[in-house]
């Protein structure tokens, strides 16, 4: 029955229904306040969680600054150290096999590859959160591929371990508050800020007490000539034409897949044997290409155009075959060196502008792949000078919009992927 003015649905006075609300709010008033029932913080209360939410952030951002540099440091240690100590020609061959086999019995005993990028991404938005499940075993599925040379770069393994090491800090945030539910916006926003804070300030406290991180290259900025706005027709071609050939790839490579579903540990190995036996031709074929990419830098003069060519070409379709044959990790830093190498093939053969080829190949090579320019040209600029985006900007554009095979499937199964998450069907993280 609806309230009539003046009194309770019950009929009493008003003042007597006042009296009695006011003294229920004296009793539910504490339970808010501790947030029993409610979400509010008194001010001490959120003081001491924003400065937990910095320190649980500088940890989480210590250990896994600490986990990637590992991976490096193993990487080094595997072919500076054991395979320079080996001496052997065929070393790459004999490094990435047995890496293969180790990756594919490490997964198919453990399950703990990381998923790619997009796959954290849709679990994080359809349940507010992810996990990596054991800590130990994602950290070594994380390591190998690395270790052993794979054409794969840190990025995805980084994600899934940044999002599960966020959910983890807000469910211990939401304990130490109290609070039965989620935080409020207005609590959210000044507490996951802080604890990014921290997480950068972990990470800047490992290198500088260590070393290590992400050596990611740095290049110089293309000149602002006609000619050179010329050439970047022909150079978007060229890196259309690598993010069409690592579509292409990734089909070939999804169909070995299935045609090897029963085998997970020969997956691997056999992607682990091609990509060595190319290495012994190629080397640059190895590696996530973040170092790799400076070195080349300083060496493409003294190379001839066809090997950085051939190499560019090689390793965009080694990305594709070790991200879906059982060599997890990420695509990005891989197809920027791909894109580098090429580049610096065609300056090398025609004698245009290097910082420019490469800078227009990997750009439009990245927004091929990515079909989102924006995004692309966010990514190119953690290696690419804000003065080359007269270039870069047409060149990310063209990327995006230029038709690569199964583009459209990939599209649908993205957003099927999001769909089949968020309506609770999808695996649990």
């Amino acid at each position: 029955m609806r309230r009539e003015e003046g009194g309770t649905e019950h009929g009493e006075p008003a003042a007597q229904a006042s009296e009695g609300e006011a003294a229920a709010s004296a009793h539910r008033e504490p339970d808010c306040r501790h947030g029993a029932k409610g979400s509010r913080l008194g001010a001490a209360r959120a003081c001491a969680l924003g400065a937990l939410a910095l320190s649980l952030g500088a940890g989480a951002g210590f250990s896994i600054w600490a986990l990637l540099s590992a991976a490096y440091l193993l990487c080094d240690l595997v072919w500076d150290g054991v395979g320079g100590a080996l001496g052997l020609p065929a070393f790459p061959l004999l490094a990435c096999t047995l890496g293969g086999a180790l990756i594919g019995l490490w997964n198919a005993r453990f399950d703990s590859a990381p998923k790619p990028l997009d796959e954290v991404m849709a679990e994080v938005r359809a349940k507010g959160g992810y996990s990596v499940g054991r800590v130990v075993p994602a950290s070594v599925s994380f390591l190998l591929p690395i270790a052993f040379g794979g054409s794969v770069g840190p990025e995805a393994g980084l994600t899934g371990l940044v999002a599960s090491a966020c959910t983890q800090v807000g469910a211990a945030l939401r304990r130490a508050g109290g609070l039965d539910g989620p935080f409020t916006r207005a609590q959210k926003v000044p507490l996951y800020a802080l604890g990014v804070l921290g997480g950068a300030a972990g990470a800047a406290a490992f290198s500088a007490l260590f070393g290590g991180g992400l050596p990611l290259p740095r290049f110089g900025a293309a000149p602002l000539t006609w000619e050179a706005a010329a050439w970047t027709v022909p150079l978007v071609a060229a890196g259309w034409a690598l993010a069409a050939l690592y579509a292409l790839a990734t089909l070939l490579a999804r169909r070995l897949s299935r045609a090897l579903e029963g085998h997970p540990v020969l997956k691997p190995t056999l992607c682990g044997l091609a990509l060595g036996a190319t290495a012994l031709a190629l080397p640059y074929v190895l590696f996530p290409g973040t170092a790799q990419a400076a070195d080349l830098a300083g060496q493409w003069a003294n190379m001839p155009a066809a090997v950085l060519v051939a190499t560019g070409v090689a390793k965009t379709a080694f990305v594709a075959l070790c991200l879906n044959l059982g060599w997890s990790g990420g695509p990005f830093f891989p197809l920027i060196f791909c894109g580098v190498s090429t580049g610096f093939g065609i300056a090398a053969a025609t004698g245009a502008d290097a910082m420019l080829c490469t800078a227009v190949v990997s750009t439009a090579l990245i927004a091929g792949f990515t079909r989102k320019p924006a995004m692309a040209l966010l990514v190119m600029l953690l290696c690419f000078p804000v003065r080359s985006l007269p270039f870069m900007a047409p060149a990310a554009l063209a990327g995006a919009l230029l038709p690569v095979p199964g583009a459209g499937q990939r599209a649908a199964e993205r957003n099927g992927r999001g769909r089949f998450r968020a309506s609770g069907a999808g695996p649990k993280g």
